[in-house]
């Protein structure tokens, strides 16, 4: 017998859209990066030793174990795998943007930027980096407009409007 996983979904083809692209950092860990502290490898944070020490740049990685992973799911208990344990992974960055002024020296204004991200996954051999992958992929695309990598979704979630404009 062989074994298949399946989504629960299906997604609709775009028309005239067969994949899309989304921008990565090229970063340099080895040259632009030292750890700044590890906590027996439960978490580490790395800094950016090219960025300024009154703006750093931290990223952070986390790893947790999870004793139920289906605490809050819905999932029915006859639907559940016999093992309940699973991981919880994050990682994040902070970042500082500064805004100058060409004209005025004295002109400067520090701008605080973190995001983050939490992956929360059984600890199960059905489970791939690559099924990982996809989730992932899907959380970034529920930041922009259907079929595109245009930023006015995400444009419109900063300002406060949720709800994607094909709804």
């Amino acid at each position: 017998m062989t074994k298949e996983i399946k989504s629960g979904y299906n997604d609709t083809p775009v028309e005239g859209v067969t994949s899309l692209t989304f921008p990565r950092a090229v970063l340099n860990i080895q040259k632009d990066f030292r750890v700044k502290s590890n906590n027996n490898g439960k978490e580490v944070v790395l800094t950016n030793i090219t960025s300024p020490i009154d703006r750093p740049e931290n990223i952070r990685l986390a790893y947790t174990d999870v004793v139920n992973i289906y605490n809050g799911t819905g999932i029915e208990p006859s639907v559940a795998s016999p093992t309940k344990k699973g991981v919880s992974v994050l990682a994040q960055v902070t970042d500082v943007l500064s805004v100058t002024d060409t004209t005025d020296a004295d002109f400067r204004i520090d701008l605080p930027l973190s995001a983050h991200l939490v992956i929360k996954v059984p600890a199960s051999e059905y489970i791939t980096s690559a099924q990982v992958q996809a989730v992932v992929g899907r959380l970034l695309s529920s930041l922009f407009d259907t079929g595109v990598s245009t930023t006015s979704r995400l444009e419109a979630i900063l300002r406060g409007s949720l709800v994607p404009t094909e709804m």
